[in-house]
This record gives structure tokens, C-alpha cells and sequence, in this order.
């Protein structure tokens, strides 16, 4: 035991706010052996040997706080070169000690793009060797914009970005909260949220509103015919949010996130308030909206992904289908006006 805490204090896992915790372990069978070979921070909320009062109520805050969590001075990345672009900028981040993840991509290349006024674009991705992307025809910006509603700030050691709305200096974007993570099957980079009332990240049934002020929450992004289960993973992948920015415990603007991946991905929401985005390849192609209406998002993103298809009246009635393969070999379906 007088190992653990050593190796513990080691490492600068001095986070007083447990809601700041970033999950360095979401595997099941945890145990401070495995933590503490990630070089991460061990400390459970109660004892491993002892059980908790048969009165005692876990607060739903600290019912999923991670007990393996990322030290301050993680192993990550740091800037190399920063060059200015037609774009925006070009910067090469590189890391000079590899971590658990086997296959770690040490060197890769980062993309500022300013595109309009109202949108902002990242991305990052390994400066030798092609990664696949979504073959999604995109805006194609060679030429930055002049005036936006967005300023960019970057930290050069460790390696972060931080966007903030000019008009009222609102945090959009902060990746400075926890260590990206880029290894060839496991990527994985958070950023602080401006409140913790969400709209989005479908398609999974759950309330219209997501409020994570007391929960924390993991979403998986795996399409699947499934019927539907509270949290739980359906037809569709979305992940796109909208997040609501508040002042004076009043709404004021709102802004986007839409995170251009394919793959499998679990995004996880916890109170501090903060989204994390693992997945397992690709590359990581974020554009950030800012609205400021919820509406004017909603166009924002319509920008990036294609207007939807206008239905045919003859197809707006009512379908049923239910799955009948205990009894036949497929399924009954039947429609109505």
C-alpha cells in the first residue's frame, strides 16, 4: 500500500475537484496495479476493504467518478512549429515519451481554419501517414476570414487550444482539461463545456435537454437495430451538440460542436462541466459553431453537412414494424394514413 501512495504523489494528482477527474481506465477490473502502469492517479473515494453503511447514499455526482484518473504532468504533446497559412495556421505538435496505448502516433500535424465568421475547424492528424476520412464533400475554405466571432488562443507546452466567444469572452472550446491521446486504433481529446445543459449527440433515447449538473453519462456512437433503451445506442450517429451558454444563471447564446468521425466512439459527459470524445481511428475533424441561436446553428451545421431531404407527401404516414422472428422467419410490416 505504501508503494501506491508513493508512486501516487509522484505524479501531480492534487485535483481537489473530483468533478475534474478524466477517466484514465473506463475498462472494467480495475485495480491500482493497472492505474498506476497507465502513470496515472489512483485514489478511490472509499475503501476497497470496507463496505459502506447499509444508510449510507452514494451522492449521484460522485457515483461515477473515476478513481484512475490523468496526473497534471501526463506525458503530451507539445508544439514544434507554427506557421501562419492562407487558412489560418499549421502547426506540428510532437511528443517525446510514449504512453500505454500501443501504436502511438508521436508526431502529427494541426489545422486552424477559419472559415467564416460563425465557424471555426480543427483538425489533427498524423503528419507522415494518410488516416482514413469520411468521404463527406465538405466546404473547401482556402482563405481565412477576416472578422469572426471566435478568438484562438494556444498553449504551447503542454499543447492546447482554447476558443472563446469575443462578445462576452465565453469559453467554446478548451482542450487544456485533459491529455489528447493519439495512437493508430485510439484517439481520444476533451474540452471543457460552457454549462452542462446539451442539445443532440443522437441518436439515443433520452430527455430532449441533457443536464449533466449531477451525472455523469457515456454515449456510444455504434449504429444498430435495437429497440429503444434509455442511453443506449440506436439506428442512427450523430455526434453533433448543441451547448448552452449561460450568464446570470440565464441562457444567452449557444454554440456548436460536430465531431467528423465514422468510427466507434463513446462520448462521455461529466458535471464539471465536460464532453470527452474517444474513438478508434480516423481523424480528428472538429467544427465548432457559434450560433449564436440555436437556429442559426442548426443552418451552421446544415452548411457543413447538406440540407435535408424534403420527404414525398405520399410518405408521411404511419409506419409499424415489429420484429416477429421468435414466430416467422422475418418481420410484419404495415403502413396507414
Amino acid at each position: 500500500m505504501l508503494f501506491f501512495v508513493e508512486s501516487t504523489f509522484t505524479q501531480q494528482c492534487d485535483q481537489p475537484l473530483k468533478t475534474a477527474r478524466f477517466d484514465c481506465h473506463p475498462e472494467p477490473f480495475i485495480s491500482p496495479e493497472k492505474c498506476l502502469a497507465r502513470r496515472c492517479c489512483w485514489n478511490p473515494l472509499v475503501s476497497l476493504t470496507t463496505q459502506p453503511p447499509k444508510n449510507h447514499s452514494i451522492n449521484s455526482i460522485e457515483e461515477n467518478v473515476p478513481w484512475c484518473y490523468y496526473p497534471r504532468d501526463f506525458p503530451t504533446y507539445q508544439i514544434k512549429t507554427n506557421e501562419s497559412t492562407d487558412f489560418g495556421q499549421r502547426l506540428t505538435i510532437v511528443k517525446q515519451q510514449s504512453i500505454y496505448k500501443p501504436n502511438e502516433i508521436l508526431n502529427l500535424t494541426v489545422d486552424l481554419l477559419y472559415e467564416t465568421a460563425q465557424r471555426f475547424r480543427l483538425r489533427i492528424y498524423d503528419s507522415t501517414k494518410k488516416r482514413f476520412e469520411v468521404p463527406l464533400q465538405v466546404p473547401v475554405i482556402k482563405t481565412k476570414v477576416n472578422v469572426t466571432d471566435y478568438e484562438v488562443s494556444i498553449s504551447q507546452v503542454p499543447f492546447a487550444i482554447l476558443v472563446k466567444r469575443k462578445s462576452t469572452g465565453v469559453t467554446l472550446f478548451d482542450s487544456s482539461v485533459s491529455p489528447l491521446i493519439y495512437a493508430n486504433q485510439f484517439i481520444k481529446f476533451s474540452s471543457r463545456l460552457s454549462s452542462p445543459f446539451l442539445y443532440g449527440l443522437g441518436e439515443h433515447r433520452q430527455p430532449l435537454l441533457i443536464n449533466i449538473t449531477n451525472e455523469w453519462r457515456k454515449l456510444t456512437f455504434w449504429t444498430r437495430d435495437f429497440p429503444p433503451v434509455q442511453h443506449v445506442n440506436l439506428y442512427g450517429v450523430h455526434p453533433f451538440h448543441i451547448n448552452v451558454e449561460m450568464k446570470n444563471n440565464s441562457p444567452t447564446n449557444f454554440h456548436g460542436h460536430f465531431f467528423l468521425n465514422s468510427n466507434a466512439m463513446d462520448i462521455d459527459l461529466q458535471p464539471l462541466p465536460a464532453i470527452t470524445y474517444t474513438t478508434i481511428g480516423g481523424i480528428i475533424a472538429l467544427f465548432l459553431f457559434t450560433g449564436p441561436s440555436a437556429q442559426d446553428i442548426i443552418q451552421q451545421y446544415w452548411d457543413v453537412i447538406g440540407k435535408p431531404t424534403m420527404p414525398p407527401y405520399w410518405s408521411l404516414e404511419i409506419h409499424q414494424c415489429i420484429d416477429n422472428t421468435s414466430r416467422f422467419a422475418g418481420r410484419s410490416c404495415s403502413a396507414s394514413k
